[in-house]
């Protein structure tokens, strides 16, 4: 399928994303196409630079040229530095990427799906379901647990909850798929998101209400959110799972651009509106899945990143917002676990409290973007 004419565009409801003649989706200048470089560049090094200082900047400093020395596979000056970077940092660290990658490009496919600027990740309700499945597990069958951590150690003592999670968020996203495929308005499917997280949301108070106070503890320090908890046994669970939806994205990148001048524009096109939108949604509930069952429900990244990668690079074009958002996401990620870490101090924030720190002006600016007719 040919890329959408930037000079055509279609009237978009006030607060809903749109493409005017400025955006230059298809096409950049010389001078445009250089400074993406330039940024792509600029966020490469972030990165990187970003990883280190998570590697090195902890509860326990260790010296930059000690980490990279780890990471080449050379001896540390102290046998216990290698066990910290290889064995608690370097899983945490890869965590936070892969989060950060996965929240930035489902929140980039749901905004232009629903072209809604606060559209999240979590719209189609499957952090709720994520938050059902681990309730269940914990509030209600907490012995399950118990003999999972006897026989296994930590691997089992996850294991209950990133099942129970990974199936809430998997029956959710089943019904919402199912709806979004017969029904046309996709304002009628966001508003059952809304709707049906709020049941699922009712029906877990009522458990909090009936479980004792240490197994509240365990579910609302679950929810709190957390880079910590995914150990090399699990790492290729989680990035397996993202990795599938991400390949999903990269080829829903056309359809995606189609999606942003309209119905009617995408259809003239020959793409299947509602195919390639339940595609689209099913790749990024995925990767919102993956993220809650391994990381918990992780907050307001997938509404900033987007944005700030529409801001960074000044286009709308997919063909480089989904790279962008990449490495946007993987940068604040890190930034964020770095922020909760608390450098120097044996005290952690809950990551939740460090990502809202980050995301919440964004979200304020978009809204009071919104109230003056916000168009990407």
């Amino acid at each position: 399928m040919n890329a959408p004419d930037p000079t055509t565009s279609t009237p978009a409801r006030p607060g809903s994303v749109q493409v005017s003649e400025q955006d230059e989706l298809p096409i950049d200048t010389g001078s445009r196409i250089q400074r993406q470089l330039a940024v792509f560049a600029l966020l490469v090094i972030l990165g990187i630079a970003a990883v280190m200082a998570s590697l090195s900047w902890s509860s326990v400093s260790i010296p930059v040229e000690q980490v990279v020395t780890i990471l080449l596979g050379g001896e540390a000056e102290k046998r216990s530095w290698q066990t910290i970077v290889m064995d608690i940092r370097l899983p945490r660290v890869l965590t936070a990427m892969l989060v950060g990658t996965a929240l930035g490009l489902a929140g980039l496919q749901m905004q232009t799906v629903f072209r809604n600027p606060l559209a999240s990740p979590f719209t189609l309700g499957v952090s709720s379901g994520a938050s059902l499945g681990v309730a269940l597990v914990i509030l209600v069958s907490p012995t399950s647990a118990g003999v999972f951590s006897g026989v296994g150690g930590n691997f089992f003592t996850n294991l209950g909850t990133v099942a129970g999670a990974a199936l809430g968020a998997a029956a959710v996203l089943s019904v919402m798929l199912i709806v979004a495929s017969r029904v046309r308005d996709m304002v009628v499917v966001l508003l059952l998101g809304v709707v049906m997280a709020s049941l699922i949301g009712a029906i877990v108070t009522i458990l909090i209400f009936f479980a004792n106070e240490q197994e509240t503890r365990e579910f609302v320090e679950w929810g709190l959110g957390s880079f910590t908890r995914v150990r090399w046994g699990e790492m290729p669970y989680m990035s397996s799972s993202i990795g599938i939806a991400l390949i999903l994205a990269v080829l829903t990148i056309k359809p995606l651009n189609a999606l942003l001048l309209g119905d009617n524009y995408a259809q003239s096109m020959g793409l299947n509106v509602k195919w390639a939108r339940v595609v689209i949604m099913g790749s990024a509930s995925l990767m919102a899945g993956a993220v809650v069952a391994y990381a918990g429900p992780i907050g307001f990244l997938g509404i900033a990143i987007p944005h700030i990668a529409r801001g960074v690079f000044g286009t709308s074009d997919h063909r480089i917002l989904v790279p962008g958002s990449i490495l946007v996401g993987v940068a604040i990620a890190l930034a964020c676990g770095i922020l909760a870490e608390l450098p120097n101090s044996s005290l952690n924030l809950p990551i939740n409290a460090a990502t809202a720190l980050f995301g919440g002006p964004v979200a304020i600016w978009v809204l009071l973007k919104a109230r003056r007719g916000f168009a990407l």
